[in-house]
């Protein structure tokens, strides 16, 4: 098959559709096909910076906020904030199909930097996402910090060469 990125944006969306229908979803060309359409969708977010900076700051057993979420894009956040819940939305189910942790469980509003905490509407945003890949939640505070917690110990043993 040819490269993802010379799909054109129907296309790429088609080929998705079809993957999740034939449930092929663990596919290594579908998570390619994921990414690129994260990067094609995200108002200027990247999705590999974004990775990495959850990643970072993973490693760093600390919490990121939206806003630098975006700084790390180079973007302002007023200009991303509506495209933000989709692009993380990909994030986790991309983090989801390569078998990782829901990598958007560290990233908060500013305020929550220090605890981890996220805002209602969020927090249940973040688990409606992780119930439509499977996900049962009974504590939706438990399995966030439960998340939170595994992706700072995947962080640590992430392979940069992978």
């Amino acid at each position: 098959m040819k490269p993802v990125a010379e799909w054109d944006d129907k296309q790429l969306a088609n080929l998705i559709a079809n993957y999740k229908r034939q449930g092929r979803v663990d596919d290594a060309y579908y998570l390619d096909a994921l990414a690129e359409m994260a990067r094609r969708k995200g108002a200027g977010l990247d999705f590999e910076k974004s990775f990495r900076a959850v990643l970072k700051a993973a490693q760093e057993r600390r919490f990121l906020s939206y806003k630098q979420l975006a700084d790390e894009s180079g973007v302002e956040w007023s200009r991303v904030r509506y495209a933000a819940n989709q692009h993380l939305g990909d994030l986790i189910e991309y983090a989801h199909r390569k078998g990782w942790p829901l990598l958007s469980a560290i990233i908060v509003n500013q305020q929550n930097l220090k605890d981890g905490r996220m805002e209602p509407s969020t927090l249940k945003g973040f688990c409606e996402a992780a119930r439509s890949l499977g996900y049962a939640i009974a504590d939706e505070e438990a399995f966030l910090k439960d998340q939170q917690q595994r992706v700072f110990e995947w962080a640590v043993s992430y392979d940069t060469d992978t």
